[in-house]
């Protein structure tokens, strides 16, 4: 699959540098791979249930073309799309798990959740600022990296691993306006891959295509296909109408094509997967509306006890239509103000995109902040094309980051070979060790 993927791929992209207009076209391999047969799997989303939920919460859902009637499985909401991508029908439901195996059956088809046992040790990869198509913004570095088959393949070959627990990407993804970029990767990821549990944040080219909010246009989606097709279980879930997504704001009603037209809560997320908590929110959200969220969040965690919080989110600083305080690094500054929070100390790490490149961001005492915007677009760093593993077993939270290809080094071939053979836990010897800290007794750390 990958082989011909790359066969298509590799006649279209010219690479250009800088973050600039795209070419306002899609390319010529993708409206040839538009054409080729696309497997029936369900298109499904599984997101862990909102962490005031109860730790056995999970949603469910499926993005299809149509509404679908089921017999073998209980959709309690069916739409078709709002406001935007309104190509898609999503359907979804809040369903009970135990840890371990839990199997259901969706439009005749076997799905698998595995749960991993609260406290117990999970592995996932991050992206951020995904590209591999020009046709909105440049994608600089789409064909040097072959990003869209090596990232297709690479998803496809680690989720393999029945090891393996979550996937998420912290915003700008695909820089897609329409849903036709999202929808052209997800059709060729795997079950395996979309069985697992997805966290997707809001980034400016989310809201904005072209970046920011001062060229906002009537086209522009607001983040309000994405939050649909990258279905979570928000604060908003709990509004009680029937609707767990807030759709209170039409855009095209209010014509305010230059601010946010979407509420911050149908992007704050927060639970605990195993022994790790993730809190994704979006930076286009005013900091003071979300505060009670972000302060029910931390006494959740305070509760809870995870081993590391990581808040996930996309501004690596103000600015493009970051509001004051929700660049992730500001959060987390934020955060440690604040007394529901404060006990979570160094426990209080994050990760962000934006920036296009991939480093430790912040290292005092220990490393709590990591960028991983490097994944196809440029910027001031050296060309990069990688992602970050993260691996709290064997009481140890770990973070490995992989550097798949640069403007002097590729290990594309190695690294994927070495995954096939034994999965990404076993081919950390070709990654770069950027966290390693000991998951501690309850008791440690968290003095409240």
């Amino acid at each position: 699959m990958a082989t011909m993927l790359w066969m298509l791929f590799s006649a279209a992209l010219t690479p250009t540098s800088g973050v600039t207009a795209g070419t306002g076209v899609f390319e010529p391999w993708l409206q040839e791979l538009w054409k080729q047969p696309t497997a029936q799997a369900l298109d499904l989303r599984v997101a862990k249930g909102l962490g005031a939920k109860g730790y056995g919460k999970v949603r469910i859902s499926v993005v299809a073309p149509q509404l679908m009637e089921l017999s073998d499985f209980n959709f309690t909401y069916k739409q078709q799309f709002r406001y935007r991508w309104t190509q898609n029908f999503l359907h979804s439901a809040l369903v009970d798990v135990k840890p371990g195996k839990n199997t259901f059956t969706i439009a005749g088809q076997s799905v698998q959740v595995d749960l991993p046992a609260e406290n117990q040790g999970i592995r996932a990869v991050f992206w951020s600022d995904p590209c591999f198509s020009s046709k909105w913004i440049s994608c600089a570095y789409a064909e040097k990296f072959q990003t869209f088959p090596r990232s297709v393949a690479m998803l496809n070959a680690v989720y393999k691993d029945p090891s393996m627990d979550m996937f998420a990407i912290l915003g700008d993804n695909f820089y897609d306006q329409t849903g036709e970029l999202a929808k052209t990767i997800f059709d060729q990821l795997s079950p395996d891959v979309k069985r697992r549990f997805l966290l997707v944040v809001n980034g400016n080219h989310d809201n904005w295509v072209c970046g920011g909010p001062g060229c906002g246009d009537v086209s522009d989606n607001f983040g309000i296909g994405q939050m649909q097709y990258y279905t979570a279980d928000p604060i908003a879930s709990r509004s009680g109408n029937g609707d767990f997504l807030d759709f209170s704001i039409d855009p095209d009603q209010r014509k305010a094509w230059k601010t946010f037209q979407n509420k911050g809560s149908n992007f704050l997320v927060y639970h605990k997967l195993g022994n790790i908590g993730f809190l994704g929110f979006s930076g286009a959200a005013d900091f003071q509306d979300m505060k009670p969220y972000f302060e029910e969040a931390c006494d959740y965690f305070v509760q809870t006890q995870p081993a590391t919080v990581f808040p996930l989110g996309h501004w690596n600083g103000g600015g493009m239509g970051c509001q004051p305080g929700m660049s992730v690094p500001a959060l987390r500054n934020e955060l440690l103000s604040l007394t529901q929070c404060r006990a979570l100390g160094n426990r209080l790490k994050y990760m962000d995109g934006h920036e296009h490149c991939n480093y430790v961001q912040a290292n005092t005492t220990e490393p709590v902040g990591f960028m991983i915007g490097a994944h196809g677009m440029d910027d001031s760093c050296k060309a990069q094309y990688g992602f970050l593993y993260l691996d709290s077993s064997n009481g140890r939270v770990k973070l490995y980051y992989f550097e798949v290809a640069s403007e002097s080094a590729d290990q594309y071939d190695q690294l994927i070979a070495c995954v096939a053979k034994g999965g990404l836990s076993s081919c950390t010897k070709m990654a770069q060790l950027w966290l390693d800290v000991p998951v501690t007794s309850e008791t440690e750390t968290y003095v409240v």
